[in-house]
Formats: C-alpha cells, sequence, structure tokens
C-alpha cells in the first residue's frame, strides 16, 4: 500500500501505532491529548513568539510517541 511513497515502511509502522494507541484511548484521555494539543497550538499562534511552530511539532510528535509508549507499557502489564 505505501510501498513507493514517501514514507519509509517505519514512519508508517509509528503511523499505524499512533492511530491505534489513539482508537484504545478512553474518553477521558483522549479529551485531554486534545486540550494539550489546542494548547500548544494555541500558544504558536498566541504567545510572545517564543514558542516557534518547530518546537510544537516536535513537542507534539513526542506526545503522539509517548502515548505509543504508554500503550504498549499497558499491554505488557
Amino acid at each position: 500500500m505505501y510501498k513507493g511513497k514517501l514514507a519509509s515502511a517505519e514512519a508508517v509502522k509509528c503511523y499505524d501505532d499512533v492511530l491505534k494507541s489513539i482508537n484504545d484511548l478512553n474518553e477521558d484521555n483522549a479529551k485531554a491529548l486534545l486540550k494539550q494539543v489546542y494548547a500548544r497550538l494555541d500558544i504558536v499562534q498566541n504567545g510572545n513568539g517564543e514558542y516557534k511552530s518547530e518546537q510544537c511539532v516536535t513537542d507534539l510528535i513526542s506526545s503522539f510517541t509517548e502515548l505509543v509508549r504508554f500503550a504498549n507499557k499497558k499491554k505488557e502489564n
């Protein structure tokens, strides 16, 4: 499906893992994640200019990566 596309196999796996982890969230955790995403975007748009969009993207990707780690850890226990 993704063969010959821009994303590497590793990136596609990461994407799929994130989507699965999101699907596994309960409503309260999903709302909390959305609030964090919105807060970061709002700071970029309305803040004092010190929190740049590049840092926002890095932080958001990190949050989703942590979500996958948390989901995997939860499955192990």
